[in-house]
């Protein structure tokens, strides 16, 4: 019955899964939904994500070596309820400022933090097929985690994640993810030597270039065609020659500023030094044709879709969350149930009743 409860809640509305359940003949409230919802959340943060868990991960890995572990990270915005005044910003701080998330200090005070996800897969390496076309890696097991906790304690989770996936043992390790959330510090400090590469996500990147092209030329059949001679260059390896190119046509805007402030906002200078600064920066992460070359992954989809899939069910115009109780649970029992190694079903036991005609709430 509680996972039924359970399950209901991490996938829709409370109020929209009590009808579901009176179908089947479990009859209870939303909010009877909700408290369970938040307490096999608040359960599963502990036993899986806590202290305790994490010190055992490595003592969990599998016996089989890992041909290839991928790691990837993203993150995403959730509203949560503030106390005082309804969540109205303050309007005595700083808008410009921001808070140790990196979230705008305006945003900040109206209730919006940062829900970081990360996904740990064993894979069997990419390989190129008799048409010479890439085929990406091929998941063979991947777990999810998720919280709202700041990015140092986020580290310690992915760590013990990647641990318990065989971190220590695996031939190779790679992550994959864009330069943001502080993501870049996570990789060199809590993962150091343990990882062979970090990848930026190659679509991340095409985004930005695929804005270069539409400032460049505005006529968009001819942006097109430049975006994909860029996103070729990209996708080869060629990134000095690419980078060449963006260069020259921000110099024809605006001079290399020593600071992107100085140009104005939305400006074909500021947003074309905008993404050289930041491929510039970045540049030795992405080298795509190496990388599949060693049939490793060069994007971080699969983040992405947990962080889409947490999305849905936790963002709207009227959705904010307690904190803790009911955001850092619920975003824990999404993740959980999206793991695909049985987590979920190994922590219910066999259902040895009818549901018929059940009352809860």
């Amino acid at each position: 019955m509680t996972r039924a409860l359970a399950e209901c809640g991490s996938s829709s509305v409370f109020r929209s899964g009590v009808a579901p359940l009176e179908s089947v003949g479990i009859r209870t409230s939303f909010k009877t939904i909700e408290r369970v919802s938040e307490r096999v959340g608040a359960e599963v943060a502990e036993t899986q994500h806590g202290p305790i868990a994490r010190s055992t991960a490595q003592s969990q890995a599998p016996r089989n070596r890992a041909e290839l572990l991928v790691l990837q990270g993203d993150g995403m915005r959730i509203r949560e309820r503030t106390a005082g005044d309804g969540g109205k910003s303050d309007t005595s701080a700083d808008p410009s400022a921001e808070a140790d998330d990196g979230i705008p200090r305006q945003d900040y005070d109206n209730g919006w933090r940062e829900c970081k996800v990360g996904v740990v897969s064993r894979m069997r390496r990419g390989r190129v097929d008799r048409n010479g076309e890439y085929r990406d890696p091929e998941v063979l097991v991947q777990t999810s985690l998720a919280t709202m906790c700041d990015i140092k304690v986020f580290s310690e989770k992915l760590l013990a994640e990647a641990e318990r996936r065989g971190l220590r043992k695996a031939k190779e390790v790679v992550a994959v993810s864009d330069a943001g959330h502080g993501l870049p510090e996570v990789w060199r400090d809590q993962f150091g030597g343990s990882i062979d590469a970090w990848i930026v996500d190659f679509h991340h990147v095409s985004a930005r270039i695929h804005e270069c092209a539409t400032v460049v030329s505005r006529d968009q059949r001819a942006a097109s065609k430049l975006f994909g001679r860029w996103k070729d260059l990209l996708y080869d390896g060629h990134v000095e020659k690419l980078l060449r190119q963006l260069t020259s046509h921000a110099q024809e805007h605006a001079s290399r500023p020593k600071k992107l402030t100085r140009l104005r906002e939305g400006s074909p200078g500021r947003v074309l030094w905008t993404h050289v600064f930041y491929i510039e920066k970045y540049h030795e992460h992405m080298d795509y044709a190496y990388y599949r070359s060693r049939g490793w992954p060069i994007g971080s989809g699969h983040v992405e879709a947990l962080a889409k899939q947490i999305g849905v069910r936790m963002k709207g115009a009227s959705k904010r969350w307690t904190p803790v109780v009911g955001s850092e649970a619920m975003a824990n029992l999404i993740a959980d149930r999206a793991s695909q190694d049985g987590r979920w079903e190994k922590r219910w036991p066999c259902q040895v009743y009818s549901a018929a005609n059940v009352q809860l709430g």
